[in-house]
């Protein structure tokens, strides 16, 4: 599974392409079973028998799916993308990890050092 974030948009004013420098935290694992058919499903039925029981929503969509935990939908960060620079020009490296190993890798052009995921700020 790849997902790609888009960082860029237009401004309206200028007509220029600015970089969208946000903060954009992520964890280390991602399970997609709340997106899939089954999930909806699953959400769809507890939110009908909520309204059938008269009960209170809590605001809280992740109750209808936790029972669904599957390894199936889960996925394990891999590697991430990062861009230096501004929208019209920059740099781009990556972080990897080496699943055989368990270890993360900085690539920068021809540059590769091991990484600490620990330094990433939560």
């Amino acid at each position: 599974l790849i997902l790609s974030l888009k960082r860029f948009d237009l401004d309206y004013t200028t007509f220029e392409t600015v970089k969208l420098n946000s903060r954009c935290a992520f964890g280390q694992t991602l399970n997609m079973k709340r997106y899939t058919l089954e999930g909806l499903e699953a959400t769809e039925a507890e939110q009908q028998e909520n309204q059938d029981g008269d009960a209170m929503d809590t605001g809280n969509e992740d109750n209808s799916t936790k029972h669904m935990l599957d390894e199936d939908y889960e996925y394990k960060l891999a590697g991430v993308l990062v861009h230096a620079g501004v929208a019209q020009g920059g740099h781009y490296y990556s972080f990897i990890k080496d699943r055989s190993e368990d270890k993360w890798y900085r690539f920068d052009d021809d540059d590769v050092t091991p990484f600490d995921p620990a330094s990433i700020e939560v």
